[in-house]
């Protein structure tokens, strides 16, 4: 598929959708025809009205398949041997302040249903997730910075 080509595996957005490319790169990623995906929006539209604001948030959360932003890291060896990347936010794959991102990278996981679960998490839980989330940024560490830092010249 040609969406491989670019998401590596991951959950995104297809370049030849109708409106934004969620359904079909939605389906593309189930297996699924995207007209049956975009059957269920129009039935979660008319009849729940929940439809359009999932579909938006699909839109912002799932990364357009030709821009799947990557972060190089550098992975340390854990307690086991075995290599793994630290837990620290991301400064590229990210919506808001790299937590998210940062979680799915360490944990193996696609960034999108990430973000997602915490999305419905903070929804159902009258915003106790969203205290977790800012609390998560503060005491996770920030990305590596890899910049050239010069000095000035003293003249």
């Amino acid at each position: 598929m040609a969406a491989d080509r670019y998401s590596g595996g991951r959950i995104t957005r297809a370049a030849d959708g109708l409106i934004g490319g969620v359904c079909a790169g939605l389906g593309r990623h189930l297996g699924v025809s995207p007209n049956l995906l975009r059957l269920a929006w129009l039935v979660a539209v008319l009849f729940f009205g929940t439809g359009l604001l999932v579909y938006l948030a699909l839109w912002w959360i799932i990364p357009h398949e030709q821009r799947v932003p990557i972060e190089p890291t550098v992975w340390r060896r854990n307690g086991k041997g075995s290599y793994t990347p630290p837990l620290r936010r991301t400064g590229t794959d990210r919506k808001v302040l790299g937590v998210c991102g940062g979680v799915a990278r360490r944990f193996g996981l696609d960034p999108s249903l990430v973000r997602l679960g915490t999305l419905a998490l903070a929804t159902l839980s009258l915003g106790l997730v969203v205290v977790a989330y800012l609390l998560a940024a503060i005491f996770i560490d920030g990305p590596e910075e890899r910049a050239v830092r010069v000095t000035p010249v003293e003249l």
